[in-house]
């Protein structure tokens, strides 16, 4: 009987939750228009990186020779591949990239795939005077993948068990991306 008497509670609480969970669900991605304003000469050196030309990689044909060596078949076009996406694209099934609408400025790996969905973090981003910035933009989301302990971010594809290159990439997880020879994968180191 007492449990009846508290089930309109659960339920109240039950709904908060969840409704609280759904306001928190995951930030949408912007694209890489939100982040060039202010970012040109980190975005001009992301746009001929690998990063950038991620997505045309999986075109027939294209780096024939890593594709054999990973097990693939060079001649097959994995751009229609769904299981490629998440590595390939920018917001692939949150709001970005999808074979419905294949726009070119979600193509490749972009500003937000490796710092985060900018829709939370972006209006703070902008307030350069803002106490504790650094520590409220993590808080919103924004990551800086250099600055963290181990391959993190740059783990989710580049050593993903989905990933057909992580059985011949062991030596590439040693290496230590902060260095500056490696750079050019992803874009010139911003200046402070």
């Amino acid at each position: 009987m007492r449990v009846l008497r508290q089930l309109p509670l659960l339920a109240a609480f039950a709904i908060v939750a969840l409704s609280a969970g759904s306001a928190w669900a995951e930030a949408k991605f912007l694209g890489n228009a939100s982040c060039e304003k202010c970012h040109k000469e980190i975005f001009d050196s992301w746009k001929k990186s690998i990063h950038a030309k991620a997505f045309d990689l999986l075109a027939p044909n294209t780096r024939a020779d890593k594709k054999k060596e990973a097990g693939l078949k060079p001649a097959e076009d994995y751009r229609k591949d769904k299981s490629c996406m998440n590595c390939h694209v920018m917001g692939w099934d949150a709001g970005g990239y999808s074979f419905d609408k294949p726009a070119d400025e979600w193509k490749g790996v972009g500003c937000e795939v490796c710092h985060g969905a900018a829709e939370r973090y972006l209006e703070l981003h902008d307030k350069k005077d803002l106490a504790k910035r650094d520590k409220k933009l993590k808080q919103a989301g924004l990551t800086k993948p250099l600055e963290s302990s181990g391959p993190g971010t740059c783990a989710t594809c580049h050593y993903s068990f989905d990933n057909p290159y992580s059985k011949i990439r062991d030596k590439n997880r040693e290496r230590n991306w902060a260095d500056p020879k490696w750079r050019e994968t992803y874009h010139v180191a911003p200046k402070k």
